[in-house]
């Protein structure tokens, strides 16, 4: 089950859901408010962005679970972002094979969405490649 978060941790989750905003500030947060915040980003699919804006650990709180949650988060996020690169990849190969065989096709979705509406790719991970044919 999703922890509950008060309207004040929910309008911090939305500042760390959006890649614009400056990096929020942790320095009076109880690591147990940062696990949670963890919790509903990583359900909620804006983990990529709030982990880029906890890169320093300097600000969090000294808290041996949480900053253990974050490197096993950070190890999968960094899984996530290497996968995504090979399916980019195998992307191109196919997209480059139809095109030789003349096959109209568009990739949509995933990659593309990566790369236009989030300045850093990494932000924005995928799992497959939908090919419009």
């Amino acid at each position: 089950m999703l922890p509950p978060l008060t309207p004040a941790e929910e309008k911090l989750l939305l500042r760390y859901a959006d890649p614009e905003a400056p990096t929020v500030d942790v320095d009076n947060l109880p690591a147990k408010t940062l696990m949670s915040l963890l919790d509903n980003a990583e359900f909620h699919g804006v983990l990529p962005i709030m982990l880029r804006k906890l890169s320093g650990d300097a600000q969090l709180p000294s808290d041996q679970e949480l900053r253990d949650r974050l490197e096993n988060l950070r190890q999968k996020a960094t899984i996530a972002t290497g996968q995504s690169m090979l399916l980019k990849y195998h992307g191109d190969r196919i997209m480059k094979g139809l095109a030789a065989d003349n096959i109209p096709a568009r990739i949509v979705k995933g990659p593309v969405f990566a790369r236009k509406l989030y300045r850093n790719v990494a932000d924005r991970p995928f799992t497959d490649i939908d090919i419009l044919v």
